[in-house]
C-alpha cells in the first residue's frame, strides 16, 4: 500500500467481496461476463484513481471544478433529453444511470470552490449557482432521491469548511424537505404515502416494504443461514433492497458486522480529511469529507427507506447493491479517498520534520567552575548547587 490507509483498503475490499457473493447468491445462477464486468472495470479505475489523485496530483481534480460542473450538467440534460422512464427512475439507453457520476462531480466542485478554506460571498454564490442549476435540472427529472443526496452532501462540505454556513445550509436543506413533505406529487407522493402506512395498499405501493420488512424481522439474530432464506419474495431485492437479503440470511449480528466495515471506512476517510486539515491542505480535506459525506448519505436513506424509517429514494447501497455505473463510480470514489490518504502521511511526516528542525533550542548553562577543572563534589552539594543555580 506505500504509505496509504490499510484500514480503509481492508474495509473497502471486505464489502465489494460481500456484494459480489451477495449478488451471485440473490441470482441463484453461475453469473455471465456483463455480471463480472462492473467489478472488474470499477476496481481497476479505482486502483487508477489510488495512484493517479495521490500525493500533489490532488488537486488536479480540484482545479477542474467547473469541468467537473459542466459535466454534471451535461449528464442531466442527456438524461432529460433521452432518458427512459423503468420503475419509477429515468435512466439513458442500456439502463445507464448516471447520477452516480453527477455524486462524484458535485463534490468534486463544492471541495473545488472552498479549495483555498475561505468562505467568500463570492464563493457563496459560485456554489450556489452550480447547485442551484443542478437541482433544477434533476428536480426536472423527479429524482428527488438525488435531490435530497446532493443536498446533503453539500451542506456537509460547507459545514466542514464553515460551521456557520454549514449551519445555514442544513437549515435550508430542512426548509426544502418539510415544503415538499407538505406539497407532494407525482411519484414522490405514492412514496410518502407508503412511508407513512404501507398497510394501507398493502398489496400495491406497500406490498415491497412490506416484504422487506418481513424479510428483516424473520432474520432475528443471527439469521436463517445462507441460502436458507426467500429473498427472492423482496421485488427488487438485488437492487434497492439488497439489505433485507443480507438481514434475512445472516441476522442482526451480520447486519451489524456490515455497518461496522461502513463505519471503518467513514472514520478512517474522516481522519484523513482531519490530518489533511493540519497539513493545510483545505482542499484536500474538503474532497476527502464530501467523498465520506456521499457514501454515508447513501447508506442512511437506503437503509432507511428499506426499515421505512424515511421515504424509499431508490439511493443504491454502496458497494452491496446491483448497478454496473453505480459499483464503478464508488470504487472511484474510493480509490481517490485511498489517494488522499497517502497525501496525509506524507504530510504528518513533513509536518514532523518541519516540526523538529524549527524548535529552538535551549540553551546549555555553563558548567561549574569545579567541573571545568575537573574537581568531584559531593553529590549532596552538586543537589544544592544545581537547586541554587535554578
Amino acid at each position: 500500500m506505500s504509505g496509504r490507509d490499510g484500514w480503509l483498503f481492508a474495509a473497502v475490499c471486505a464489502l465489494a467481496a460481500l456484494g459480489f457473493f451477495l449478488q451471485i447468491r440473490i441470482a441463484e445462477t453461475v453469473p455471465g461476463v456483463g455480471f463480472f464486468l462492473p467489478y472488474a472495470l470499477g476496481s481497476v479505475c479505482g486502483i487508477a484513481a489510488m495512484f493517479v489523485f495521490s500525493g500533489e496530483r490532488a488537486d488536479i481534480l480540484l482545479r477542474a471544478r467547473w469541468i467537473a460542473l459542466g459535466v454534471a450538467l451535461a449528464l442531466l440534460a442527456a438524461l432529460l433529453v433521452f432518458g427512459r422512464r423503468y420503475r419509477g427512475g429515468l435512466y439513458l439507453p442500456g439502463r445507464l444511470n448516471p447520477s452516480e457520476l453527477v455524486k462524484l462531480c458535485m463534490v468534486v466542485f463544492a471541495a473545488g470552490t472552498l479549495a483555498d478554506g475561505r468562505v467568500t460571498p463570492r464563493r457563496l454564490a459560485e456554489l450556489g449557482a452550480g447547485y442551484g442549476a443542478v437541482a433544477l435540472a434533476v428536480a426536472a427529472a423527479k429524482d428527488f432521491g438525488l435531490l435530497a443526496q446532493l443536498a446533503a452532501t453539500g451542506a456537509a462540505v460547507l459545514f466542514a469548511a464553515s460551521w456557520f454556513w454549514g449551519c445555514a445550509a442544513f437549515a435550508g436543506l430542512a426548509c426544502g424537505v418539510a415544503f415538499m413533505f407538505m406539497r407532494p406529487t407525482g411519484h414522490l407522493a405514492t412514496r410518502l404515502a407508503v412511508w407513512r402506512d404501507p398497510l394501507a395498499d398493502a398489496s400495491g405501493a406497500g406490498w415491497q416494504t412490506l416484504q422487506g420488512l418481513t424479510a428483516v424481522v424473520s432474520g432475528g439474530w443471527w439469521g436463517v443461514g445462507t441460502k436458507l432464506g426467500d429473498v427472492r419474495n423482496v421485488p427488487i431485492v438485488a437492487s434497492d433492497f439488497v439489505y433485507t437479503a443480507l438481514a434475512e440470511e445472516w441476522g442482526l449480528v451480520g447486519c451489524a458486522a456490515v455497518l461496522a466495515l461502513y463505519g471503518v471506512v467513514f472514520v478512517r476517510g474522516l481522519m484523513a480529511s482531519a490530518r489533511l486539515a493540519r497539513a493545510e491542505n483545505a482542499g484536500g480535506a474538503l474532497l476527502a469529507a464530501g467523498l465520506v459525506a456521499s457514501l454515508a448519505v447513501q447508506v442512511l436513506l437506503n437503509i432507511g427507506g428499506v426499515l421505512n424509517a424515511v421515504p424509499m429514494t431508490g439511493i443504491p447501497l454502496p458497494l452491496l447493491s446491483l448497478g454496473g455505473s453505480s459499483l464503478v463510480v464508488t470504487l472511484v470514489s474510493l480509490g481517490i479517498l485511498l489517494g488522499l490518504s497517502r497525501t496525509t502521511e506524507e504530510d504528518d511526516m513533513s509536518l514532523a520534520g518541519d516540526a523538529c528542525s524549527s524548535r529552538p533550542r535551549r540553551a546549555r548553562r555553563p558548567l561549574p567552575q569545579s567541573r571545568r577543572e575537573g574537581k568531584a563534589r559531593p553529590v549532596g552539594k552538586i543537589i544544592g548547587g544545581a537547586r541554587n543555580d535554578g
